[in-house]
């Protein structure tokens, strides 16, 4: 499951042999080393890749006037003009922010900002693959942030402020990515398609999100992708789950960009004892391809992206009918992804934007002696045209159209929908001085499919309070359909809806970053099932009458501290969640804290750099409070209680550079003490069994390595 762990971190190399070394070290504005950036000599088209203690060395075999290129994630891109006359040329730079950090991970209320630097808890791509326990992938990582639940791996997707994994979406490049994650087996989580080094900007937003996004009770997860590569690379990987290849080919201003896996988890799973049977483990085959081209004047910058992938597995699972039985659950998945964007700016002050996407998803599933057969997919188109007076005013004006279909095939029952679902936003924001900022906006959305619209107001703004800190809110109402299970039976209920208020502070200066936010979130017209006794039978069909009589609330606060500065090579965070939360929806018998909700939740993150033995060392310890489950002998409704669960984990990264090969060596543990984590119990239907929902894995060992090598041409393609 651990596949794409730092597979992208290669990407930042390529040393070759010459005649003039060009070396030196290479620090941000407080002094401390940036490694992985990427030193490159545009006309002779080598360079290098710093280390962790910020230096570098490579060499070059031509002579004449040419430019140093220096290009980090989060910092301001350096081009110097330089010399090579065959005599060595030491260098010592310093790399400054961004006035607006807009690659980075961002959690704000509202996403608004009211100072030059908008980052407050920042996760940069390195920051995600390099985060123990998070398995190098987006969503394993923003789990150690306020906020968000860590799902134990039993469920799939993001559960953000009480909301279940149906209330988050996921964003690329504006375009909606349906399906985010790999698709599931019960019981066992998956991680999302994605790799963070695809994405120059990550933002999170916990709530009260901008008026461009809709269809999200509780939050979005924002993904830009990567414009043109510095540079032309190969790169290849391998570990214990497959293996890997990518690589870029840059023409000026065109790239075009490729990669290839595939997994076999047969050698991790045939060595790390499981808590379920794969009597077919996973295995299948991942390929995409990226093209990037920029207008001549550089007005204008293009992208198109392509992925295709295959994956099968088979585990036994218990039999939700039969008391003591099990039975087969066989999945076969084939994914299909499209996205192309255009941004060009018409003017210094009109910016057009557009984006098509398409996605195609089939699951063909063995449950047991029947067949179940998953179809949907999803075409969306999206415009927008932002108007920006000067720099205290702007305005944006958008529209998106998508048509959804889904088809399920399951035994001899044929169930389909199709929506065209059709949305017009537009959103402003003024600064007034320096010290404060007000974004509003308003978006109205119509569905053919439920006949039906909605217009909802949002607003945000921000007043800095100090050189160093600020206050800031953001509220607004949020519509969403109902699941897909519901709409497949027939179903046509009104929108669900959720309102969104919080109010929150920050402290940034010089790499410590404080946060601290309150948040109370209505639940209104949720989806009830009603004329049956509640089961947790994720399985059943038999919903009998649906109605909007749901509601539930959703109110914590949320901590996060981050500290880069007080030691020198650590780096750390700590990040804690107190949720209170109950609701009355689906086949709930009364309104209580959902199966899926800890109202306690601790990360504590630690980073450090060994400089001697060039190894980075991160560990990173989970606490979440004891999560509620279903005991059909409780005469209260989900009030029995799991342990706590906690998880300790650490991984290892040694670089090293064999002659023109930039190599990276890691090691992760998972669950170091070995705990015996329960995340909840399921029961027979008649009640007389019931069995611990556990993680696939207690403990784990995981191993790779990725390598760099040197510039190819063309025909390597």
């Amino acid at each position: 499951m651990k596949l794409i762990f730092l597979v992208a971190v290669f990407m930042f190399s390529g040393i070759v042999t010459a005649q003039t070394t060009i070396k030196g070290t290479l620090k941000d504005e407080n002094g401390k080393p940036i490694m992985y950036a990427n030193i490159f000599v545009k006309l002779a088209k080598v360079g290098g890749v710093s280390s962790e203690s910020g230096t570098f060395s490579f060499v070059v075999n031509k002579t004449g006037v040419d430019t140093l290129i220096i290009s980090s994630v989060g910092f301001q891109k350096i081009k110097k003009a330089i010399r090579i006359e065959g005599i060595d040329i030491e260098l010592n730079l310093v790399m400054t922010f961004p006035e607006k950090m807009l690659e980075e991970v961002v959690i704000s209320a509202g996403m608004i900002e009211a100072s030059n630097e908008r980052s407050v808890a920042v996760l940069k791509p390195l920051d995600i693959v390099t985060t123990a326990g998070g398995q190098g992938d987006i969503v394993g990582a923003i789990q150690t942030l306020p906020g968000v639940q860590r799902n134990g791996g039993d469920q799939t997707g993001l559960m953000v402020r009480g909301g279940d994994v149906n209330e988050s979406s996921m964003i690329i490049d504006g375009m909606i990515a349906q399906n985010a994650f790999q698709s599931s087996v019960p019981g066992v989580s998956q991680r999302s398609r994605f790799n963070p080094f695809q994405f120059k900007g990550t933002s999170f937003s916990s709530g009260g999100y901008t008026a461009r996004y809709g269809q999200a009770l509780s939050a979005v997860l924002d993904l830009q992708t990567n414009d043109l590569p510095e540079k032309s690379n190969v790169n290849a990987g391998a570990n214990m789950a497959g293996i890997s290849i990518s690589g870029s080919k840059l023409m000026e201003k065109n790239a075009i960009e490729f990669s290839g896996s595939y997994q076999n988890l047969a050698p991790f799973y045939g060595l790390i004892p499981t808590n379920v049977t794969f009597y077919k483990v996973p295995r299948g085959g991942t390929f995409s391809t990226r093209w990037i081209s920029k207008l001549d004047n550089d007005k204008g910058l293009f992208k198109m992206n392509f992925s295709k992938s295959f994956t099968k597995s088979g585990i036994e699972i218990n039999d939700p009918f039969i008391p003591g039985a099990k039975l087969n659950y066989n999945l076969a998945n084939e994914n299909t992804y499209f996205n192309s964007s255009f941004n060009y700016a018409a003017s210094s002050k009109l910016n057009y934007f557009t984006a098509f996407s398409f996605s195609n998803n089939i699951d063909d599933i063995g449950f047991g002696s029947f067949g179940i057969y998953n179809a949907d997919n999803r075409v969306q188109g999206r415009a927008e045209l932002r108007y920006e007076a000067n720099k205290k005013f702007n305005v944006l004006v958008g529209s998106e159209i998508q048509r959804i279909s889904y088809l399920q095939k399951y035994a001899i029952k044929f169930n389909k929908f199709d929506e065209l679902m059709s949305a017009g936003y537009t959103e402003a924001e003024f600064k007034i001085g320096r010290k404060f900022a007000l974004k509003p906006g308003v978006r109205g959305e119509y569905s053919q499919l439920l006949a039906k619209g909605n217009i909802v107001p949002r607003l945000s703004f921000a007043i800095r309070t100090g050189k160093n800190t600020q206050l800031s809110f953001a509220g607004g109402s949020f519509y969403q359909t109902a699941s897909v299970n519901y709409l497949l039976q027939g179903y046509r209920p009104d929108f669900q809806k959720s309102i969104h208020y919080m109010l929150n502070y920050q402290y940034m200066k010089k790499g410590r970053v404080f946060r601290l936010e309150g948040y109370y979130k209505d639940y209104q017209q949720l989806i009830r099932e009603k004329g049956f006794a509640y089961t947790p039978n994720q399985f059943r069909t038999d919903f009998g009458t649906l109605d909007n009589t749901g509601s539930g609330y959703a109110q914590g606060i949320d901590v996060f501290w981050r500290d880069k500065e007080s030691v020198k090579n650590l780096d750390y965070w700590i990040s804690y969640s107190y949720i209170d939360t109950k609701r009355l929806y689906q086949n709930y018998s009364d309104k209580v804290t959902p199966d899926y909700v800890s109202k306690n939740n601790l990360n504590i993150i630690v980073k450090y750099l060994v400089e001697k033995i060039n190894t980075n060392f991160s560990f990173s310890y989970n606490y979440s409070s004891g999560r509620p489950y279903f005991n059909p002998a409780s005469t209260l409704f989900l009030s029995d209680h799991v342990q706590d669960y906690q998880n300790l984990a650490m991984t290892a990264s040694y670089l090293r550079t064999f002659k023109k090969v930039f190599a990276v060596f890691y090691l992760s543990l998972d669950n170091m003490l070995n705990t015996k984590n329960v995340l909840g119990y399921r029961y027979s239907a008649d009640g007389t069994t019931s069995y611990p929902i556990v993680p696939p894995l207690y403990r784990s060992v995981f191993i790779g390595m990725n390598f760099s090598f040197t510039q190819f041409n063309q025909d390597d393609l």
